[in-house]
């Protein structure tokens, strides 16, 4: 009942702008087209993800956190300041000396983790070598294919940082996860978009977890559908920070 008074005060809306502030059509259509691409499919319908705020990451008591974030210019296929910040409560949620993240592209996000571990922790992050060679799983979404072979991954990470972290060059599909099983506290899943390198990221990101470490991925949105999918159909229970396009899981 409620939809239909909705859809109707919708209508009488819409109409209302269309005589007093047609310009502005553009606007209320646009949202409403973007909230309809995310669940038009209940494959990828993203109101089935536990929905979380950025407030639910904060720990109940407690002294402050102190977090330290890296800023960088605008670098394409990034992630936002907000999903640092949300991306770093979560590694202190877990209290990790250990990470992994699967995709570097530029480094930013693994600039951000590195700055906000202990001197002593494990850090490490893999990617292609950034050079033009077949991968075990077609990646046909072309913004994936562009950073697939750019050169320089890692190549922002701040030379003050680059000593503490391990920069693994290998397609993820043929990467061996095994020496690190159940010895990392948090995994970032950032790599291919296509459900094939999504499944084989997570997968192997899961096994690497200790009981209890977090598994986060970035992307979780109606224009990266696989992401969405392959989530769903996982037994991970993950769920979604509102405002952004991360989602996570803990490990039991």
């Amino acid at each position: 009942m409620n939809s239909v008074r909705n859809a109707g005060r919708l209508g009488y809306r819409l109409l209302q702008i269309a005589v007093t502030n047609p310009r502005r059509l553009a606007h209320v259509l646009g949202a409403a087209l973007w909230a309809s691409d995310e669940v038009a499919s209940r494959a990828h319908d993203l109101l089935r993800l536990q929905p979380l705020n950025v407030d639910d990451l904060l720990p109940p008591e407690g002294p402050p956190l102190r977090i330290e974030l890296a800023l960088f210019p605008r670098t394409h296929a990034s992630i936002s300041v907000l999903e640092f910040t949300c991306l770093i409560l979560l590694m202190k949620r877990a209290q990790a000396r250990s990470v992994f993240e699967f995709g570097t592209f530029k480094g930013v996000s693994i600039t951000q983790l590195a700055l906000n571990l202990p001197p002593d922790s494990r850090v490490c992050t893999l990617d292609l070598p950034g050079e033009t060679a077949p991968t075990r799983f077609a990646i046909a979404d072309p913004e994936d294919a562009v950073i697939a072979g750019e050169k320089g991954k890692g190549s922002l990470v701040p030379a003050e940082l680059r000593p503490r972290i391990q920069f693994l060059q290998q397609d993820s599909a043929a990467f061996d996860e095994s020496p690190y099983a159940g010895g990392m506290d948090f995994v970032f899943v950032d790599g291919a978009h296509n459900y094939e390198y999504v499944r084989n990221d997570s997968e192997k990101g899961w096994r690497m977890l200790r009981p209890g470490g977090i598994i986060a991925w970035h992307d979780c949105r109606a224009q990266d559908p696989a992401v969405v999918r392959y989530l769903l159909e996982s037994s991970f229970q993950p769920a979604l920070i509102k405002g952004t396009t991360l989602a996570f899981a803990v490990k039991p």
